[in-house]
């Protein structure tokens, strides 16, 4: 038995055609369909709207989200061909982002990638920082929230060895191109700063060693000093450790070191060609060696908050005799 309803597109008693004619314009249909025509509408309006999304999706950058409800974008990871394609991957994504609420944006652009930098910039983007391979290009999106991204690393840090052996004599150094106290090359600490993922201890023991060929023991940190407007504008923090030599040769970097020898802590105290700071120095070490060194300040490896490994914890610590004696009591 034939269906009462007439077949869309088909002409009816009176030659004309029906209501349920389909229009071809892109995804839009006559509402006037039949049930199973509807569906089949549906279907396809769906499945046009998911291309559209995943057309736009193509379009925009992908990124590591972080917890601070921003994004990074790391543009060698992208699919950014050339510098049109880049714009507009960007301009999708701005519109993107601030429909999800994300606040600060990131943009890490490669070296070889550096025509992109003006292009960010057209769009908002300030310089955060830089290093040798890449330029970190930022902006914040609210509108009705101060700027709350973290400015870059404004410290350096340095880290120097007090090296006394057995019989009280202190390592020093003169610098090629260093420190003059009075027109004349100043007695210093051997030293350096430390590098990326470096602890203390290490780059002090790195640094001995480098500039002097003395294999140190770290002990503990004896005590740091802070200033500012050191290079390009930024702050310093020096850390000076207490150390013990596990080999007595000296072997002088020719590179870095004009001079380098062990001298009596009494003539390093009183030579004229030494710092305030470092005479400061002095002083520390010798009122902790009043005390026979009972409180040290040492390094305690502790678990990090993601449980991936251990930082390094510095604190007031008593000597390990003093620890046995508690033990003995409890």
């Amino acid at each position: 038995m034939s269906s009462s309803l007439p077949r869309p597109g088909r002409r009816d008693s009176r030659g004309q055609r029906n209501n349920a004619t389909t229009k071809s314009k892109g995804c839009e249909l006559s509402s006037s369909l039949c049930p199973t025509t509807t569906v089949v509408v549906a279907e396809l309006e769906k499945r046009c709207h998911l291309t559209k999304m995943a057309s736009d999706e193509r379009q925009c950058f992908h990124g590591n989200k972080d917890r601070y409800g921003g994004v990074t974008v790391i543009t060698e990871e992208e699919e950014c061909k050339d510098d049109d394609n880049f714009e507009k991957m960007l301009k999708s994504s701005l519109v993107a982002w601030q429909q999800q609420g994300l606040r600060g944006i990131g943009l890490k652009i490669s070296l070889r990638q550096s025509s992109f930098v003006p292009i960010a910039a057209k769009h908002g983007f300030v310089f955060h920082h830089s290093q040798p391979s890449y330029v970190l290009m930022t902006r914040w999106l609210p509108t009705d929230v101060p700027n709350l991204l973290p400015a870059f690393a404004n410290h350096y840090i340095g880290v120097a060895g007090f090296v006394i052996n057995d019989k009280n004599e202190v390592l020093v150094i003169q610098e090629k191109y260093g420190v003059s106290v009075d027109g004349k090359p100043a007695w210093k600490l051997p030293g350096g700063l430390a590098n990326t993922g470096e602890d203390i201890p290490e780059t002090a023991k790195r640094e001995v060693f480098e500039e002097t060929g003395i294999e140190t023991e770290f002990i503990s940190l004896l005590c740091f000093r802070q200033q500012h407007n050191f290079k390009f504008g930024q702050s310093d923090i020096y850390f000076i450790c207490y150390m013990k030599p596990k080999t007595s040769e000296i072997k002088a970097c020719p590179q870095e070191i004009r001079a380098c020898q062990w001298m009596k802590l009494e003539d390093y105290a009183n030579h004229p060609n030494v710092t305030s700071t470092n005479r400061f120095i002095i002083k520390c070490f010798m009122e902790s060696a009043e005390r026979d060194h009972k409180f040290q300040l040492g390094a305690t490896p502790v678990l990090n908050y993601k449980k991936t490994g251990t930082n390094l914890i510095y604190s007031v610590l008593a000597q390990e005799a003093e620890f046995n004696t508690c033990d003995e009591e409890n």
